[in-house]
């Protein structure tokens, strides 16, 4: 009996040996592979930076957007006030300062408690491990990641000192409602800076999370606030804060932004917490979601979501605001839910995009009509015909004969299907009539007109037939605004721009766009257009576009009505002497507007996005400078002529406008010395051409003109 309890004792102590032998063998293997299955830990402590998102800003380096998976913006530890530091430290792991990464004692206690409780009562994770486990592991349920948390939490504090712990912790926690970080969370939830934090919202913050979704003060107040108190009696008990600065802490009232009635004041021992659809969005998906898909061309994902890039690009955000509040809220636009448009502003000294209105009401993702929408432009592709003929040395007084004309069975035809006679092309242009546009035009060549527009550099199909003359080619309105530019800023063709530079999140440049812009034009034919295009707004089809300074005196513009065949499109291209800006209003099925033309439908809304941006200190207007100093010395001179004989204007003229011409060109003789102008460019009978034309060019004309009969293409002066 005695030898077998010997044998028995003996083999017990062999089992115990053996069990413990194979525990530690376990444990080795199981330290030993996570240790192999992790990169090298100290490089990877080492290389440690929280995701920050994508930062994009205007020309004025105000925030736009911010592109992140995680919304996540850094702090550093001095700027977090000692008492909110001291909230999580309370709450989370009070022996922060004491332990070295893994706390026995916490551990202990957590297992006392949970097994008392028979649940997941009490956490024993430290501060460095819940660090170790959000910035480099997953929250897979599995030994092997408790083991990895224990290697990287060792390495961590090797590493850092407690405060980087703390700060790098502080940067990394999810608080709830897409808020990662306490410098995103205070701004969150309380529109504040983090050093503007009092205790009771410090303690607030630090509770939150334990559990983000039950302590979310937004969705679950009352929870929230047990939750705050409880940390308050953690700071009290542990000497973090004094009693009386508990009891204040304790008064503070927690009131839901939604909650408030009107003119409400807080006084200090209130907090108001805002609502997540309450933040003001500076949000522009017409112009990010641009920018996103260049910066998504340029960079991988993650350099994009967590790499902290700052897009400095064009846009100017109180002129985006202005944009977007004037065309949603155009009586046009907001009485006709289907009717649609698009609007972008380019500045033309270097071709930043300052605004763009994607469509009514525009939501991210959505087709962007300012740079995909393409559209027969009328009329607003006059001012290459006239420009082109002003280069080849036409003058503005020259008169041509408005008068019926055919080509084939194509008899274009003007607004209203009037014929006015005689008039200077200065006044064909200001009251935008088609016939005398396309008599100009067989008269410099269709070739020299498509010349002429190629030069800015917009690559857009043409026909190559007078029908251009009609504005029969489609093009966006950032086509068209680009097109422009040279009228804006004395003859340069410039490349538009939206991303100006991207930085790293250390301030390093990998991205910069030069301004790319070349001489293409001589001012002095420059300024003959932008004078004539004055004056379709002065007195023409423009001029409910017409716009005042703040002291109500007109403001230096140009600019041309566009009405396309059957009502489809109605444009409006203004020139000032800093931007270009087009617009269009139209179906997005192309189908007639019933008589809404560009003068009637578009420039009002381009007067008043202008007016709106004036009036609030957006925008400053100038002087067309180039245009002042050819006058100045001498080279362009002014002289009033009679708009249907060309001559200089006197008694006898009817009507009388202020023409611009290169010295030497300006008419020295009035309608007292001559019965008929001598400026005549067509006489009437040259007009008629039915045999020069051959049936396929005839055919071609009519197609890009899209006349099923002989309806003509609207002109645009009402």
């Amino acid at each position: 009996m005695k030898n077998s309890m010997k044998k028995i004792f003996k083999v017990s102590i062999l089992l115990v040996f053996l069990s413990v032998v194979a525990v530690g063998l376990v444990s080795f293997s199981l330290i030993f592979s996570a240790y192999k299955s992790l990169p090298d830990v100290g490089k990877l402590v080492e290389s440690y930076t929280p995701a920050v998102p994508t930062t994009i800003y205007d020309s004025n380096e105000e925030v736009i957007d911010l592109i992140y998976r995680e919304r996540r913006d850094t702090v550093t530890i001095s700027e977090i006030p000692e008492n909110v530091k001291n909230a999580f430290v309370a709450i989370e792991d009070r022996r922060f300062y004491k332990h070295h990464g893994l706390d026995p004692f916490r551990l202990g206690r957590a297992i006392v408690v949970n097994i008392s409780q028979r649940r997941a009562a009490q956490g024993a994770s430290t501060i460095t491990q819940q660090l170790a486990k959000n910035a480099f592991l997953t929250h897979e349920k599995k030994l092997t990641r408790k083991v990895k948390e224990a290697l990287i939490t060792l390495e961590i504090e090797k590493r850092y000192t407690k405060d980087e712990i703390l700060e790098k912790y502080l940067n990394e926690i999810y608080f709830g409602s897409g808020a990662y970080g306490i410098k995103t969370a205070a701004r969150s939830f309380f529109d504040k800076d983090v050093e503007a934090l009092n205790i009771a919202e410090g303690a607030m913050l630090a509770g939150m999370p334990n559990r983000p979704t039950l302590y979310n003060p937004r969705k679950n107040l009352e929870q929230s606030l047990k939750r705050t108190r409880l940390v308050l009696k953690q700071m009290k008990k542990y000497g973090y804060i004094t009693e009386d600065q508990y009891a204040r802490a304790m008064k503070q009232k927690f009131v839901l932004e939604k909650e408030l009635p009107k003119n409400f004041i807080a006084d200090k021992y209130t907090s108001v917490i805002r609502e997540k659809n309450s933040r003001k969005s500076l949000k522009s998906p017409d112009f990010t979601d641009i920018v996103e898909k260049k910066i998504f061309e340029m960079f991988d994902e993650n350099t994009i979501y967590e790499g902290g890039l700052k897009v400095y690009t064009s846009l100017d955000l109180q002129m985006q605001k202005a944009a977007l509040e004037t065309f949603n809220n155009y009586q046009l636009l907001r009485e006709n839910p289907k009717l649609q448009g698009a609007l972008v502003t380019i500045d033309s000294s270097n071709g930043y995009v300052k605004s763009i209105v994607a469509g009514k009401n525009f939501k991210t993702g959505n087709f962007n009509r300012a740079t995909m929408a393409k559209r027969q432009v009328g009329s607003s592709f006059k001012p290459f015909v006239y420009f082109t003929a002003l280069e080849e040395g036409i003058p503005m007084n020259t008169v041509i004969e408005d008068s019926e004309i055919e080509y084939g069975d194509w008899k274009p035809q003007n607004y209203g299907g009037t014929f006015s006679g005689n008039m200077t092309i200065l006044e064909a242009m200001e009251k935008s009539v088609n016939i005398v546009a396309i008599k100009l035009l067989e008269k410099i060549g269709v070739r020299s007109a498509i010349n002429t527009f190629k030069k800015t550099g917009v690559n857009v199909d043409i026909p190559s037939n007078l029908s251009i003359a009609l504005g029969t080619m489609s093009m966006s309105p950032l086509d068209l605004a680009t097109a422009y530019l040279p009228f804006s800023n004395g003859g340069y063709k410039v490349k538009p721009i939206f991303i100006s530079k991207v930085l790293d999140r250390y301030g390093n440049v990998l991205y910069e766009s030069p301004v790319e812009k070349e001489k293409i034009f001589d001012s002095d034919n420059v300024s003959l257009i932008v004078h004539m295009m004055k004056n379709a707004v002065t007195n023409g089809s423009g001029r409910r576009a017409r716009v005042t300074d703040r002291d109500g005196n007109y403001i230096e513009q140009g600019g041309k009505t566009g009405t396309t065949n059957d009502y489809r499109t109605a444009w409006f291209a203004g020139v000032t002497p800093e931007y270009v800006t087009t617009l269009y209003i139209g179906y997005d099925d192309n189908s007639s507007m019933e008589n809404s033309t560009g003068g009637g439908a578009a420039a009002p809304l381009w007067g008043e996005y202008y007016q709106r941006m004036i009036n609030a200190g957006a925008y400053n207007p100038g002087e067309f400078q180039f245009m002042e100093e050819q006058i100045e010395n001498g080279t362009l001179v002014t002289a009033n002529i009679d708009s249907r004989t060309g001559l200089l204007g006197d008694s006898s003229s009817i009507s009388v406008r202020t023409g611009l011409f290169k010295r030497g060109q300006a008419p020295v003789e009035s309608n007292r010395s001559y019965s008929k102008g001598f400026g005549d460019f067509f006489k009437s009978d040259d007009v008629t051409v039915t045999d020069e034309i051959s049936n396929e060019e005839l055919e071609e004309i009519k197609s890009q003109a899209n006349i099923e009969s002989n309806p003509g293409i609207s002109s645009d002066l009402f």
